[in-house]
């Protein structure tokens, strides 16, 4: 297994949910997912009403041993032939699955001979599937290598997916809070643009640390952590800590 374990998912997650996400950030996700489970790109699936599929491999310079385009076209295709999507569509039972523990007797395998044939040219002859979201045929991450996931990559693969749904739960949340806000506070709380430092600065300040300990927590001088704040009254329109804390937790800007 790859470099990336439960401590890193964990701190990558909990930096996210200091933003104001109002979808699933695919880049970064699809990157931690390949550093992961040792995948040369990640298909991301989107499963439309009408029964089409719009697919993207990332990232965009992954070649797939010169097979991405054939792999994008078989995909807006054939992507329902694929066992896992048919085991998902005639279970109902939609979470984390690789193909290559979709029993034989539940899909019909004659109908992704291509596709087999297509993936194990592209160097991800077996695959592992994230569906992300809600409804029967959510948004699913697929990443794959020659060889099948051993015990331990699915243990971890099943705790990721639960932190990834639940981060595409607060994103859709965040973004039905912001649609149903006053237009004038849903247009001042995707205005602000704070720097990942000055961020990290107020998040620590809404956990109730001062700005000496937030000082030391970060390694910088506390004259620093006060400039920081300074910047963050501006932005936030707003003149001491406690209204700063209270108006960014308010705009989902950090954890409240």
């Amino acid at each position: 297994m790859a470099g990336r374990d439960d401590g890193d998912w964990l701190e990558f997650v909990g930096e996210l949910l200091r933003e104001p996400l109002t979808e699933l950030p695919l880049e970064r996700v699809t990157r931690m997912l390949q550093e992961t489970f040792e995948s040369t790109a990640v298909a991301v699936s989107d499963f439309q009403p009408d029964g089409t599929v719009v697919g993207r491999v990332l990232p965009l310079d992954a070649r797939l041993e010169g097979h991405r385009e054939d792999l994008l076209a078989w995909g807006r295709r054939a992507a329902h032939t694929h066992p896992i999507v048919q085991y998902f569509a005639a279970t109902g039972n939609v979470g984390v699955m690789q193909s290559a523990d979709v029993p034989a007797g539940m899909v019909d395998l004659r109908l992704f001979g291509d596709g087999a044939a297509l993936l194990r040219d592209c160097g991800v002859g077996r695959q592992l599937a994230f569906p992300i979201g809600p409804g029967p045929a959510p948004q699913t991450l697929v990443v794959g290598k020659p060889e099948v996931y051993g015990p331990r990559e699915m243990a971890l693969a099943e705790r990721v997916w639960r932190l990834l749904s639940g981060l595409d739960r607060q994103a859709r949340a965040y973004a039905r809070a912001l649609a149903e806000a006053p237009a004038a506070q849903h247009e001042s709380a995707t205005s602000i643009e704070l720097t990942p430092r000055e961020r990290g600065v107020l998040g620590l300040l809404a956990q109730g640390h001062t700005a000496g300990a937030i000082a030391r927590r970060l390694g910088i001088a506390e004259r620093t952590v006060h400039k920081h704040l300074e910047r963050c009254y501006s932005k936030l329109g707003v003149a001491d800590r406690l209204s700063a804390v209270l108006r960014a937790q308010r705009w989902g800007l950090v954890a409240g």
